[in-house]
């Protein structure tokens, strides 16, 4: 489990949350059933680092000030639209027993295989909501593509999850799909107009 220090945060205006970010940190919120809803601040490097390195749904263990530990996940945040970087955190308290619901991003594998050619990759689902114990979240749910012939698709029920998660969603929604390229969609309506105009004109 991963450790991210904390500090308690007394104020949210936003002239102290400002010269917050502006000193490195996060201001962020904690709430569950036993810490009730509380406003705190975290290190922006230390809790970038963390997310970096266990994933958007890692299990962290949230000191503050060495008082008190909870066991929470990042549930939602904030970002600045034009940096990038995290400007808010809501830390959810979880209990490591009991199913929860996570959005987690799903990588395609394999695409090299369609790198030069006519082909089409269209990505439609880039992220899945997934349920199951906290320490069964993914950090991605991979789909492997490199099988795919043009007008193949893979739907939410082609995934085998292969950890104990149940993806939540319509099972026929389609991932990615393969498709012509401009260049042959292009030549199509060229040789259907093309025929369209044939049987227009008369014969002589």
């Amino acid at each position: 489990m991963a450790l991210l220090a904390a500090a308690v945060r007394d104020s949210s205006k936003k002239s102290v949350t400002h010269a917050l970010r502006k000193e490195g940190k996060v201001p962020s919120v904690v709430y569950g059933k036993t810490v009730g809803n509380q406003s705190i601040v975290v290190n922006a490097g230390e809790v970038s680092k963390l997310l970096h390195s266990e994933g958007r749904n890692a299990v962290i263990s949230l000191d503050i000030e060495g008082k008190k530990s909870y066991t929470v996940m990042a549930h939602e945040m904030q970002y600045d639209p034009i940096k990038g970087s995290i400007q808010h955190i809501d830390f959810l308290e979880i209990n490591l027993h009991e199913k929860i619901d996570a959005v987690v991003p799903v990588e395609l594998d394999n695409t090299e295989a369609f790198e030069g050619s006519d082909a089409v990759l269209n990505h439609t689902i880039s992220e899945l909501t997934v349920r199951a114990l906290p320490n069964d979240l993914p950090s991605a749910i991979h789909v492997d593509v490199s099988k795919l012939s043009v007008g193949d698709s893979i739907r939410i029920s082609d995934v085998n999850p292969d950890a104990d998660y149940t993806i939540i969603g319509d099972p026929e929604d389609v991932i990615v799909s393969l498709s012509h390229g401009e260049a042959d969609e292009a030549a199509e309506e060229t040789t259907a107009d093309t025929t369209a105009e044939a049987q227009e004109t008369p014969a002589e």
